[in-house]
């Protein structure tokens, strides 16, 4: 996790507003209607349009590949493509048969600014990292490692590889099959010998590379939205991007960033770095023109997602997936957090890595083209199954908070925030307001704020919020139950009986460093716990007769689970976790906070999807390609829009993404969230709000009613901060981040605002 600039921007703006907002509603007496407060939502300047938060114009010159097939021979061929092979360098290349661009990793001798070492690594079918018994890591390629051989075949061929002095082998089997071709090795087929141990293993780890910034091109990396790093000239960076797929797994990673900022500051973060939900990612030479997209099959969860720009001492931008077979941790010697020696895992993952790669050109060799045709993947495989309705008007996300616990003189209190009558309320002012379609959460509503704990009496009964369901629904909205079964704080969990255990057979936690917060440390239970709370929640009727869930922590916490005598690896609790919430979806879809891919099937409502990537220095472009994949398939909603800045370059890229408003509210006042479990929304109160709900809803929902239900199909920079989507149905949304007049053929868009062409 990450703290990021600007979410401290945005905390100190928030709590400004929510300083003004409490001084304008003590203004006013009980009896007296609050006013509506209106706003103009605060606006940047031309730094939006032109930061590394927006995608920007391509160059429109031709690329010409940098590879010849001298030196290789036929392996196979398709109607699309050519499969080549050199066995002494153990490296391929693909010839795309429409386009007639070739691909390839590296020279095969002599790559400028690599030593034979590092060109071994790069250009090899499948590299290897190993540890010693010392726990050094060491990079091997084949050539000059490994003896080889080769078992040739009509689609590819199978090589073995015979690492002598490490005492590893392998068999890496390559298939051609349309514009596809599969690496993958059998778990069956590895060796290890007594000193070395496997590490990694990447294939083609150079595959589609460029030298410093001599080709036009760039790498895609599904970095929260999405993310390009173009190809550029060799810099200085203190990390080179590598995020593992569905998130670290909290049972042995390490969870603070080697570059956080705890020597400055409170190590409290607010922002979590946008995590890899997607096993994917591309390279484009030349936008339009040529592309290779590459999607993990098997392994994912084991696997992470690389991508190094150019650097003074290895001067080529590269991307590939990297598959963990151990990691080092640390081993604790004496029970005591943060003592013991950093050690790799002593057991090999047990996976079977298969990656494969797509040729791509035309209208697909693009990030929004490659958006496109993963989404047909997806499609094809029953993994993206819904599908939004085109005849309902724009949703709006409604969080209520009911209650929380408060931090008194003696012990702790029950704070009430909104009762049932309270929120019936609210959604009858919204109705009035034009806001029908609510998808309502209702959060904090058990007594200890447990999972599948009874409901707090002090909110109303559950006849009441029967009603409240009841209200919500006959105005054409859905009314949700807030579960989170799988995280907890001290106070709601038995650390000895409950907890997952890490590898070092201490319990799993996440700590904030704010002495100010009521609860610091956040615990993650064991899967038998998870499901007992899971059942108790669905088959208790505490809450309703058939409650639905809205479930968070469950959808994207992958982690394995230690516990002596009780071991899970992640892989193993994978099926576990998508197995409770199929459990929790009833047959249907449910909302799912974030969740991984491996849910999207269950999907009815992505919550917080991610508006912009992590933004490190080398990131260059941020790009919808996760709104592009899921557009036309489920409903997307960003954060709350109450918990940052509330500014027009915020709206405008709920717009430019397709995305619909959130919203975090309570009735009661926002300084009665002080010293509560809620401390973190620190602006809530809804009658401060509304004024801000209306005018949101109002901006997002007549620029994107007109494609309600559609995908998108395209997406570019016509110029720095002018932006084009386009759907299925033809329409056009442009959006304009600047501050000048903007104009596409006979389309003017204003500064600072959208405009919707219909198709």
């Amino acid at each position: 996790m990450r703290f990021r600039k600007a979410a401290a921007a945005a905390l100190i703006i928030g709590l400004g507003i929510s300083l003004i907002l409490v001084y304008v509603q003590a203004a006013y007496t009980e009896e007296e209607a609050p006013p509506i407060t209106m706003t103009t939502p605060l606006r940047g300047d031309t730094m939006e349009a032109n930061s590394n938060r927006q995608v920007h114009p391509f160059s429109t010159g031709e690329s010409e590949s940098q590879f010849g097939l001298e030196g290789f021979e036929k392996a196979a061929e398709s109607a699309e493509t050519e499969l080549w092979l050199n066995k002494e360098w153990n490296t391929i290349r693909l010839k795309n048969k429409r386009t007639g661009y070739v691909w390839g990793a590296l020279p095969v001798q002599d790559a400028e600014g690599l030593n034979k070492t590092w060109n071994s690594y790069g250009n090899s079918i499948a590299a290897i990292e190993c540890f010693d018994k010392s726990g050094v890591e060491k990079r091997y390629g084949m050539t000059g490692n490994a003896a080889t051989s080769y078992t040739m075949d009509s689609n590819g061929f199978t090589c073995h590889a015979e690492y002598g002095e490490l005492g590893v082998s392998f068999d890496v089997t390559v298939a051609l099959e349309g514009n596809r071709l599969q690496l993958s090795v059998d778990e069956a087929s590895i060796a290890e010998g007594e000193e070395f141990k496997l590490k990694s293993m990447t294939f083609l780890p150079y595959f589609g590379t460029g030298y410093s910034d001599q080709t036009d091109g760039y790498l895609f990396v599904p970095d929260g939205s999405g993310a390009l790093i173009r190809f550029q000239k060799p810099a200085n960076y203190s990390s080179a991007f590598s995020k593992k797929v569905y998130g670290k797994d909290l049972a042995i990673d390490v969870l603070a960033d080697p570059s956080d900022l705890k020597a400055y500051r409170p190590n409290d973060y607010i922002v979590e770095d946008p995590q890899v939900l997607m096993p994917v990612y591309g390279v484009v030479h030349g936008a339009y023109q040529n592309g290779v997209f590459g999607v993990i099959d098997q392994g994912a969860e084991y696997a992470s997602i690389v991508a190094n720009p150019a650097a003074p001492n290895n001067p080529y931008n590269w991307a590939a997936a990297r598959f963990e077979f151990r990691q080092k941790y640390n081993l604790s010697t004496n029970r005591k957090e943060g003592t013991g020696a950093i050690v790799p895992q002593e057991h090999r993952n047990e996976l079977s890595p298969s990656l494969s790669l797509y040729v791509l050109d035309g209208e697909q060799a693009n990030y929004d083209g490659m958006a496109v045709f993963y989404r047909g993947l997806l499609e094809k495989s029953g993994t993206l199954l819904g599908a939004v309705g085109t005849d309902s008007s724009l949703p709006l996300r409604l969080e209520i908070l009911g209650a929380g616990l408060r931090d008194e003189f003696l012990g702790k209190s029950v704070r009430v925030f909104t009762k049932a009558e309270e929120a019936q309320g609210m959604v009858r002012r919204l109705t009035a307001d034009g806001i029908t379609n609510l998808s309502l959460v209702y959060r904090g509503y058990t007594k200890n704020d447990e999972a599948g704990n009874p409901l707090l009496k002090k909110l109303g009964g559950k006849q009441d919020f029967a009603e409240l369901a009841e209200l919500v629904s006959s105005q054409g909205g859905r009314y949700y139950w807030y579960l989170d079964p799988m995280s907890a704080n001290t106070d709601q969990i038995n650390q000895r009986s409950e907890a997952a255990n890490n590898l070092s057979n201490m319990v799993i936690r996440i700590g904030r460093e704010n002495f100010a917060l009521l609860y610091r440390d956040t615990y993650f239970y064991r899967l038998s716990e998870m499901t007992r709370r899971v059942e108790k929640a669905l088959n208790r009727g505490y809450y309703a007769d058939a409650p639905v869930f809205a479930v968070n922590q469950l959808s994207f916490r992958l982690y394995g689970d230690y516990t002596r005598n009780q071991e899970k690896t992640r892989a193993e609790n994978l099926p576990q976790f998508i197995s409770l919430v199929e459990k929790l979806a009833g047959g249907q879809s449910i909302p799912l906070y974030q969740p991984n891919q491996y849910l999207w099937k269950y999907t009815s409502e992505f919550y917080n999807v991610p508006l912009t990537s992590s933004q490190y220095l080398f990131e260059t472009d941020t790009v919808p390609f996760l709104q592009i994949v899921l557009s036309g398939h489920m409903e997307l909603f960003g954060a709350p829009l109450n918990t940052g800045t509330y500014s027009s370059e915020r709206l405008l890229r709920m717009i430019e993404y397709g995305i619909s408003p959130s919203f975090t509210v309570t009735d009661c006042p926002s300084e009665d969230l002080y010293k509560t479990t809620q401390e973190d929304f620190f602006s809530t109160n809804f009658d401060d709000w509304e004024g801000f709900i209306t005018e949101s809803y109002s901006t997002v929902q007549d620029a994107l009613q007109p494609v309600r239900g559609q995908a998108m199909v395209s997406h570019r920079a016509l110029s720095a901060g002018f932006i084009l989507t386009v759907y299925d149905n033809g329409t056009k949304v442009y959006v304009n981040y600047t501050n000048e007049t903007k104009t596409d053929g006979g389309v003017t868009v204003e500064p600072y605002g959208y405009r919707v062409v219909a198709g």
